[in-house]
């Protein structure tokens, strides 16, 4: 054992080495973009995995050091705002990035137990991902152009998850945003999958553009509060008040405003309500001057922490936003996986997560967010029912989930909900690298009415599919049921002040969710894999796929199962003894600043009970029903009328559901179309008149006019020059001899 502690620790990586995980798939995708066509597939096969793998054994080192065997031995980091270290955590800062004026961020990064186990998902799931590639890409010309896209993906969620400011997290949410641009329109001589990478684009910089004005707010209110914070806010920063407030405007010097550390120290510093304040400014209080003189820092914080929302909604497809990502399925099937599945689509919760600590100052926010995810989970497995694309059915199923995940965000149970999105990433990359591989097994016949019986000729594909239909079904003991459950149980329990009817609401609408879960995900699964080959199918049998792509399948089947044990309430709890589930334990040290705020503030009521053995039984049967429903739908009902028509109401509500609730018609209609008009007006007022015609064509008008008139006056005859300088000297003399006579 004590040889094992000393291996583990010769491998914590250095922290000025964090860098690397970042530009090992940043060269691989330099390398392959380049010089692919002249590498050929098996060499750009090779640079494209090394490169990931290698990030992944860097991410594990990382991993490592803020996550040892013993406490004692976990890495620390000293926190530049204020006299504490952060436990748990290293990073480091390579120095200022770009300043202007008093305004800076540096180029930092941060790993704790949060950014550390992102990293573990996007590199280890990623490197399967690549593996699948290699068979299912084979035959694609653009194979090198499709590798160096995905090792840039990689390469800018890394730089997300390991920014420790919300600049460079920028830059990453940015990076993230074009290559799934590039990945969605890969084949992009395909009119409709190149729209589908607009499509994907533009609605992602809605959201990009509310991020930005967010950021510009947070920089205004860290400033206000710099200014008018007295020492009495500091006190409960830890340590001397006075020395406390030095050292948080020497980190403003130091690392600027927008640095995470800098952010949870002054969340930790302003005071909820007058009533708790013990002098200081609280969020009542109005910023004295600036931009936002006259409002207050709770209203400033609120309208701050809804445009991050904007922003998230955009690139994690929540409602009005979600629109994007069942086109998006237009691009490869592994891409799918790792884009919409395991990583970028997780990056509003993982954001939100990272700054817990605002989010606990305003119940307004939060319960925004828990009602928007609520709504787009819902509206996402209703479109999801009537759906025949197999890709587009795990599509909305994966908008469904997500929803889920800002529910649990919103109402306060953060590692409940990280713990789905690293669930999900296994069980959801699982499923649509199994819709991949019937894809590729049946002559890419995507619609399931056109598949069936797949179960006795891809048995391998058909089992990893099975489990991880169950894990997202939430049915016991495997891991989606665990996590999901953990998030309703956290929802029911958790309260926020003047909203104490949400945790009810949102609860009972959550089961609904898991219910139609449950009925979805077993259509999908009963219409594919069980019954007979259906006769419209496009070859008469499938074949398996390779190892290449079964063994990314048989590898997350596996992690969709013993993801469980985190939620297992098997460690210690820090507060009140008992037992607490394993990742709420490990992400404590993250959280701990929301938790103490929260407790203080008394506008966020946190729970930190276990789900009991009825709540555990009331899930399970609510899986159980759903799923029991759909067997007997499909496996029985729909079969007992084949050939009868079905009743014209029926046939209303199935268009009506399978055309998305016409969302997208609306905002053609309500959206689109407006501005296209409007910018039509423009392009005709402005452009073509106004510029063109007045100040282009006009101009060139009036320059040949006068050019025409001039060219009478310059003849070059001499004579005709002396005779007009007579005239002029003749009409002046005239002139001034009038002037004298006057």
């Amino acid at each position: 054992m004590e040889a094992l502690k000393d291996v583990l620790l010769q491998l914590r990586l250095d922290p000025s080495a964090l860098w690397l995980i970042i530009a090992l798939p940043l060269v691989g995708a330099f390398i392959c973009g380049v010089f692919g066509r002249m590498l050929g597939r098996a060499n750009v096969y090779l640079v494209a995995c090394a490169a990931v793998a290698g990030s992944f054994l860097l991410s594990v080192s990382a991993f490592l050091a803020v996550s040892p065997l013993e406490a004692a031995q976990a890495a620390s980091l000293p926190n530049a705002y204020s006299s504490g270290v952060i436990r748990y955590a290293f990073g480091f800062d390579y120095g200022t990035w770009f300043s202007a004026g008093t305004f800076r961020v540096n180029f930092g990064m941060l790993v704790d137990h949060l950014s550390g186990t992102l990293l573990l998902v996007i590199t280890g799931v990623g490197f399967l991902i690549h593996l699948y590639s290699t068979s299912y890409m084979s035959h694609d010309e653009g194979y090198w152009r499709y590798f160096a896209y995905l090792n840039l993906f990689v390469a800018a969620m890394l730089t997300l998850v390991l920014a420790d400011n919300l600049v460079l997290l920028f830059v990453g949410w940015e990076g993230v945003g074009m290559a799934s641009y590039l990945l969605i329109g890969f084949w992009y001589s395909d009119t409709a999958k190149a729209w589908a990478g607009r499509k994907a684009f533009v609605t992602n910089r809605i959201g990009d553009f509310a991020f930005l004005i967010a950021t510009f707010l947070i920089v205004l209110l860290v400033s206000a509060f710099n200014t008018q914070a007295t020492p009495a806010n500091f006190s409960m920063v830890g340590g001397n008040a006075e020395t406390a407030q030095v050292r948080f405007r020497e980190g403003l010097q130091q690392k600027g405003p927008v640095a995470f550390q800098g952010l949870e120290v002054m969340a930790n510093a302003l005071h909820v309500t007058p009533e708790k304040a013990q002098g200081g400014i609280n969020l009542q209080t109005p910023i004295s001057e600036g931009p936002l003189k006259g409002r207050t820092f709770g209203g400033v914080l609120t309208v701050t922490l809804l445009l991050f929302l904007l922003g998230a909604a955009g690139k994690s497809a929540q409602f009005p936003l979600y629109v994007w990502l069942p086109d998006a399925m237009a691009g490869p099937t592994p891409v799918s996986a790792l884009i919409h599945a395991a990583t970028m689509v997780t990056a509003g919760v993982y954001l939100f997560s990272r700054m817990s600590y605002l989010l606990v100052l305003s119940p307004t926010a939060m319960v925004t967010v828990a009602i928007i995810g609520a709504i787009t989970s819902l509206l996402a497995a209703l479109i999801a029912f009537a759906q025949d694309d197999i890709k587009k059915v795990l599509a909305y199923s994966t908008v469904s989930q997500l929803g889920i995940m800002f529910m649990g965000v919103g109402m306060g149970i953060f590692w409940a909900a990280v713990l789905h999105l690293v669930t999900h990433a296994f069980f959801k990359a699982c499923l649509f690298l199994g819709a991949g591989s019937v894809m590729h097994g049946n002559a890419d016949e995507t619609d399931i009415k056109k598949l069936g019986g797949v179960r006795r000729e891809m048995k391998q594909t058909w089992f990893t599919f099975l489990v991880a239909t169950l894990a997202i079904t939430g049915i016991f003991p495997l891991s989606g049921f665990f996590s999901k459950d953990a998030i309703f149980h956290g929802i029911h329990h958790n309260h926020l002040h003047g909203y104490e009817w949400a945790s009810s609401a949102i609860y009972y609408v959550g089961l609904l969710i898991a219910a139609c879960t449950a009925f979805y995900m077993s259509r999908v699964y009963l219409l594919t894999f069980e019954g007979k080959r259906s006769p419209e199918a496009k070859i008469p049998h499938a074949h398996e796929s390779d190892w290449r792509m079964t063994t990314p399948l048989w590898v997350l089947a596996f992690l969709s199962v013993v993801a469980l044990t985190y939620a297992l309430p098997l460690m210690p709890a820090s507060r009140g003894g008992g037992m607490q589930p394993v990742m709420e334990n490990f992400l404590g040290p993250v959280f701990s600043s929301a938790e103490r705020i929260a407790a203080r503030g008394g506008e966020v009521a946190l729970d930190h009970s276990v789900p009991s053995l009825f709540d555990y039984i009331k899930a399970w049967l609510v899986a159980l029903t759903g799923g029991a429903l759909a067997g007997f739908m499909y496996l029985k009902f729909f079969p007992s009328r084949a050939g009868q028509p079905a009743p014209a109401f029926a046939r209303s509500v199935r268009r009506f559901t399978q055309n998305k609730f016409y969302v997208d018609e609306a905002y053609e209609f309500l959206v689109i179309r407006p501005v296209k008009n409007v910018s039509a007006i423009l392009y005709k007022l402005v452009d073509t008149l106004l510029i063109d015609t007045v100040a282009v064509h006009g101009t060139a008008w009036v320059t040949a006019r006068v050019g025409s008139v001039l060219r009478y006056v310059q003849t070059g005859d001499a004579q005709a020059y002396a005779a007009v300088m007579a005239l002029a000297l003749l009409g002046g003399a005239v002139y001034a001899i009038i002037q004298v006579l006057q």
